[in-house]
This record gives C-alpha cells, sequence and structure tokens, in this order.
C-alpha cells in the first residue's frame, strides 16, 4: 500500500500544487494546510505505518552516518521519533536543535531522554548537554521541490546552520515529508540551503546539483 491510498483530504487522494505564480508565503498556506488535512483524516495507526515505512527506506538506503541531527515535531510535521529511536539502537549518537534564547542561532546538542522546553515552546536538550555537529541532520519542512528547495517555516534557522556547517565541512541534510508536501517548483533565494536528500514514505529522492 502507497501513502497515496491513505486518506489525503476530505476528498481521498493527496493534492499538490506547482506554484508557478504562488509567492512563498502563498505555497507556505497552502501546503501547511495539506499536511494538516493528511494528518487529520488519517488514523493514528495509519501514520505510524507511514512513519515506519519511511524509517524502513532510510535505514535500508543506508544514508545516514555519524551524529543524527533530528527534531521535535510540531503539529501535523513528519515526526522522527521512531526513527530517531531505532538510530540510537543502532549505535548513532542522538543530537536536537537547542536555543539558548529567542535570538539565537540554532545548534545541536546531545539529546538524552530528560528535555526542557525551549524558547519557542518546542521539547530541546537540557542546557547542559555537550554541543555537537551531526553527520546528518533530519530537516522538518512545509513543502519541498526535486531540486532539494526547501520551504520551512519562515525563520531561517535550518538554513544558516546548513549554511555554515558548509562553509568548514560536509554534511548529510534528509528532509523529511508527506508525499502531499512534494511541489512541483518551490522559488529559491540566494540564501536557501537545499537539500540532499528528501524522504517520504514512498521514495527517497536524491538531489544531484
Amino acid at each position: 500500500m502507497a501513502s497515496e491510498d491513505f486518506r489525503a483530504n476530505g476528498h481521498g487522494g493527496p493534492a499538490t500544487r506547482t506554484g508557478d505564480i504562488m509567492t512563498k508565503n502563498e505555497l507556505r498556506i497552502y501546503f501547511k494546510k495539506q499536511r494538516q488535512d493528511f494528518v487529520f483524516y488519517n488514523k493514528r495507526y495509519e501514520i505510524d505505518q507511514l512513519e515506519n515505512r519511511l524509517g524502513d527506506r532510510l535505514l535500508a538506503a543506508d544514508i545516514m552516518t555519524g551524529t543524527i541531527g533530528g527534531y521535535a515535531a510540531m503539529t501535523s510535521e513528519f515526526d522522527p521519533a521512531q526513527l530517531l529511536s531505532r538510530l540510537r539502537s543502532g549505535g548513532h549518537q542522538i543530537a536536537l536543535p537547542y536555543f539558548e534564547n529567542r535570538h539565537s542561532e540554532m545548534e545541536f546538542r546531545l539529546a538524552s531522554e530528560a528535555l526542557e522546553r525551549g524558547p519557542f515552546s518546542i521539547d530541546q536538550p537540557q542546557s547542559n548537554n555537550p554541543a555537537v555537529k551531526p553527520e546528518t541532520i533530519l530537516v522538518p519542512l512545509v513543502a519541498a521541490d526535486a531540486k532539494g528547495n526547501r520551504l520551512g517555516q519562515g525563520q531561517g534557522h535550518f538554513d544558516r546552520f546548513l549554511s555554515e556547517t558548509r562553509k568548514n565541512g560536509s554534511i548529510t541534510a534528509i528532509g523529511l515529508a508527506w508525499e502531499c508536501q512534494i511541489a512541483a517548483e518551490i522559488p529559491a533565494d540566494p540564501w536557501d540551503e537545499p537539500l540532499d536528500y528528501i524522504a517520504t514514505p514512498d521514495r527517497i529522492l536524491e538531489m544531484t546539483s
């Protein structure tokens, strides 16, 4: 069963839109609604099945190395918690985004069982956990296209982190998405950092340029 067989909205079938004449803000509103509808109209066990399937695909692809940077999912974002647990059991260190305050840059700190509420009301590692530089990061998104262009929340945290990290070394950035979040085209600004891969429950897209 493919994710197209799951309910993507009240009328059935995943909905996508090309975005030829849509601004980033318009695309963000549109694809947030697609994401929310997809999660709302599927039962919890169906979402669990899809999360497990995406995890199976990524583990089989063998593209995640070293310390893994994840994220604490908000609302209808793809939740990587199951995948991160499997990676930890496989011997990987797991890190999550950490913010000292609402004006500080995002960094990654090793994640233990005990998390604290961060300045954006998202769970994050405790302040005394060590900062690390992940070799692989799993990236949340509102939408993405086959070129690796990503539309996020609009704050630029992941773009700035990737830009700084890529100046000094390599990192593999993997966007996690429901299939209904794949757009025909996302407009890219000079400061946007492309993804290396996009993973959905149905496929893994590798960026070649």
